[in-house]
Parts: structure tokens; sequence; C-alpha cells
């Protein structure tokens, strides 16, 4: 191993020896379900968007929250200049230097369900900055950041108990905000950004050069998703700039625990999302997944005129697939490759291969797959892609576990190549997002 992965390893290995895992939350958020589960979309009720949720605490994570325009900030102890980068191996890439993550208030109750914003050392682990949301927003739901790690935008959300110990959470949309963060981790007031809100978009992303939001939003009123919708705003002026809507019922889903479905080209013309349909064959309704290519530069105001990069098949929404992969992908940034997570059921008795594949985003051939595990037993949850080098030789990616994936189960994060998974240091009691 090289230095900083002996570095890596030290630091993970002191970290799992402080805290013990059967006492760590996963870090993943619960794969949302098609149908039915603890998860319901929001419906339309008086110009604002309600999330309800009837759930275990340890599905928390599935509520999101948001920043407002006071703050409480704590700068934590730290060294007085850190390097801008961090390497893996002689001429690699580097590392995105900090991340933003959401972390819960609390173990029990409400407090579980609701997060505050924390900025941590990718090479260290260490917590940099913690961002409490000021009134009336009491937790953070949504995150994106740019690829330097310096801008991001975070929603402020209101999370709300009723119904005593059956834990079903209201959560409230409020304004989205805009922070920056330094060389040294500090962060800066939040700025509310001058874009409407009353509503919970399904994910967001800054485009790399900071200038501007997509958002991706659905019409719930009858109970489902239909006609979803990404938005492009400037956020110096919040002006809507452009607007494509897939006309019908689809899912513009999310990356689990990564920071929402959208994800850009470096050069800021491509959005890359993943998009789940559903269609009858006779009785049986089939579900198939999609990743697509949206040119933000071309003329039209379709979503389903966009490239279609890949097609996963089609499945029956009651059935376990065999090979169910596309929901966690995302576009390299230099726009070779498309990356998603892929787990594959085989065998009597059952057990899963987890790992991340990449495919040529102009011909959706494969291309390479990093770190495959298998795993005992059958596995609906896929390792999440979190952050991808400019031609995806290096990923920084959910790991698997001893005894394999499950809710119960401290997932770790680390650095995903060609030679293996490296895991980052740091403790992930908590963590429900995370924006590299």
């Amino acid at each position: 191993m090289n230095s900083l992965e002996d570095t890596l390893v030290a630091a993970l290995t002191e970290t799992a020896a402080e805290i013990p895992a059967d006492h760590l939350p996963p870090l993943r958020l619960p794969v949302r379900p098609a149908r039915g589960g603890a998860w319901r979309p929001g419906r339309q009720d008086g110009g604002r968007s309600w999330i309800w949720l009837a759930a275990p605490v340890t599905a928390a994570a599935a509520v999101a929250g948001v920043t407002a325009l006071s703050l409480v900030l704590t700068q934590q102890a730290g060294p007085a200049h850190r390097p801008p980068s961090v390497a893996l191996g002689s001429g690699a890439a580097a590392l995105p230097p900090d991340y933003a993550a959401l972390i819960r208030q609390g173990k029990d109750g409400v407090a579980s369900f609701r997060t505050r914003l924390v900025i941590r050392g990718t090479a260290t682990g260490r917590t940099l900055a913690t961002v409490d949301p000021p009134a009336p927003a009491n937790s953070f739901c949504d995150l994106s950041g740019t690829p330097d790690g310096r801008t991001f935008v975070a929603q402020g959300c209101i999370v709300t108990g009723t119904s005593g110990t059956d834990q079903n959470i209201l959560t409230r949309a409020e304004r989205l905000y805009r922070f920056t963060v330094d060389g040294q981790g500090k962060v800066s007031r939040l700025s509310p950004l001058p874009i409407p809100g009353g509503f919970l978009p399904s994910g967001l992303a800054i485009s790399p050069d900071g200038s501007r939001l997509a958002l991706v939003t659905a019409d719930r009123s009858r109970g489902d998703e239909r006609n979803p919708a990404i938005r492009l705003y400037s956020l110096g002026t919040g002006h809507l700039l452009r607007s494509w809507t897939w006309a019908g019922r689809a899912e513009i889903i999310g990356r689990s625990v990564a920071n929402g479905p959208l994800s850009w080209t470096a050069d800021g013309t491509t959005i890359a999302f993943p998009v789940m349909l559903e269609h009858r064959a006779g009785q049986i309704v089939l579900q198939s997944s999609q990743v697509r290519l949206l040119d933000i530069t071309a003329p039209g105001s379709s979503l389903r005129g966009t490239r279609q990069v890949l097609n996963f098949g089609d499945m029956p929404v009651t059935q376990a697939a065999p090979l169910l992969e596309g929901p966690d992908s995302m576009i390299t940034p230099d726009g070779s490759r498309i990356v998603a997570s892929s787990a594959t059921v085989s065998g009597r008795p059952a057990s899963t291969r987890l790992a991340v594949r990449e495919y040529s985003a102009a011909s959706g051939a494969p291309a390479a797959e990093f770190d495959p595990v298998t795993v005992r037993g059958k596995s609906a949850l896929f390792r999440a892609v979190l952050w991808s080098s400019p031609d995806g030789s290096k990923l920084i990616a959910e790991g698997v576990p001893a005894g394999g994936m499950g809710l119960d189960r401290l997932l770790p994060i680390g650095v995903v190549t060609a030679r293996g998974f490296t895991p980052l240091p740091g403790s992930l009691a908590g963590i429900t997002l995370i924006a590299f």
C-alpha cells in the first residue's frame, strides 16, 4: 500500500476501535419502494408539499430536512492548513478535500428524523464544521455541491411528528440556501436563494461552475408520480431558465445516500438522469429502469425526447429481478461513461453479487466492473456511488461489510479503483446524505 492507503486504514482501524459497529446506524438510506412500503410520495396541499412517513426510527434517513437564513455554526478544532487535495496512487486523480453530509440530530423519536449539516475532511474523516438549521426550519433535507467542494445548496424543511408512538412524520418544505466552504473547512453564512420554494423536489444538482441549479419535481396529487420535470434555475437571479417534462406516469429516482438523481458533465451541457417507467403486459405490471441524457443546449422541452443510453429491461413490480441495476447511476464528468450499481441474484441457495459497473455513454456497451463482492442471500440494496474522477477510473462508493448488506449494518465508504476498495476513515454513524 502507498502512504495514503496506510493512513486511511490506520484511521479507520482507530475509529472502529472507538465506535462499536453494532451500535452505529447504517449509512444508506432505505431504497425507496416502487409500491407500498414506509415511504409515500408527497401530495400537493395549498401550494405546499408534504411527505408522510410511518416508519421505524431506523428508516429515519428517508426524511429530508433543510437549512435556514440564520444558523448556528460551530467550527471544530482542526489543522490550520490542509492540503488542497488527496491523491491515491502515483499520478491518480485527486480526491475532493472535503465533503458535506447530513447527520441525524438524535437517536430516538422525531430527533432521529431531523438532520444537521457537517463538513468533514475526506482523508481524515475529521469534522471541520457543524451547522444547525435555524428557525423556522429544524432540519436539512436535500444537499448538492460543486465538484471542487466549495459551493453547496441545501434545502430547509420543518419536520414534525404526529400520532404519538406511530412515528408518523410530516415534512414541510422551506427555502433553498447557498453556502460556501473555504480551504480550512470554514462554512459561510447561508444565503437564501431567490428560487421559488414551498415544494419538495425529488433531487437537486448544482452545475459544475456553480451558476445554475437543476431541480426534479413531479405532480403527486393523484397518489403517484406523474409528469416529472427537470427545472433549471439561475442561482444568481432565481429565474427559471428552462424546463423539461416527461408527460405521463414516471419516476426520476434518487441515488440513495448520494446527492440526488441528477449528475452533470464537467462542461455543464449535459445532465444524466435515471427514470423508472411502468407498463402493462396483459394483467402483469412491468417496470423498467433507464438512464437518459438531457442536452440542455438542444431545443425542445420533452424528457421523452432525450437520448436513452441504458435500458436495464422489464421486470414485474411484484417480483425480485435477477439483475437489479440502474437506480443508482451517474455520468462521469468527462461524459464518457455511465456508472451504475448492480445487484445480481442467482443460485440455490441464493447469493447476490454486488458491484459497480461502467458503461460507454456513447453506445451503452459495458466498459468496466469494479470491486465485485458476493454475499449470501438476496439483497435489494445498492452500493451508492458518491463521486467520480473525470474519466471514472477512480470512484468513491459504499463498500460491503462483512456479512453483507442490510439496514442493520454499518456500510463503509471508500475509494474504488481497478485495484479494489480502500476504506476512508471517520465515523459514518447517523449520516443520511453525502455530497462530494
